[in-house]
């Protein structure tokens, strides 16, 4: 019994310390009929609101607060800074369009639009790096009918494409 006892204590001590996952996964599509790249950015809510505290000391709790003007400024900042984009070796700037939200997630928008012809692609992607080591962002690229997935770390946050 005292066996049984153990294991079962054992059982509730692991499960009140498992392992957080440190992901957030974004989908970039290539539109060929508006040149555009869109971008949609998956981000667990309470890391992202852990980050912009720790980066700028604001508080992404309150609901009504999200949508100030300057809190919308640093999310905008945080994301373009962090998120980079090269064709053909030369970075290109992207839009930041707004975010939404669910019970766990912010899903935020961005959008490079006026896409030129280019045969190198090269994405540098450090979101949530500045705050967890173990963060890991999964990408997905689709262009045309061919898609590719990667994931980028800390210690291997860019990736490089030919076209």
């Amino acid at each position: 019994m005292k066996k049984i006892s153990f294991l079962v204590t054992l059982f509730i001590i692991l499960g009140l310390n498992s392992h957080k996952y440190y992901v957030s996964t974004s989908l970039f599509d290539f539109n060929k009929d508006s040149a555009s790249l869109q971008i949609t950015l998956k981000i667990f809510k309470d890391d992202f609101i852990k980050l912009i505290s720790h980066k700028y000391g604001l508080d992404l709790e309150n609901k009504l607060e999200r949508d100030s003007r300057k809190i919308k400024s640093k999310i905008s900042e945080y994301l373009l800074s962090n998120l980079i984009i090269h064709f053909d070796d030369k970075k290109q700037g992207l839009i930041y369009l707004g975010y939404e939200e669910n019970d766990e997630m912010f899903t935020f928008y961005l959008e490079l639009e006026n896409l030129s012809s280019f045969s190198s692609l090269k994405l540098q992607n450090t979101i949530l790096f500045d705050l967890f080591d173990e963060q890991q962002n999964i990408i997905h690229l689709k262009k045309d009918n061919k898609s590719r997935s990667f994931i980028t770390r800390k210690d291997s946050f860019i990736s490089s494409f030919e076209f």
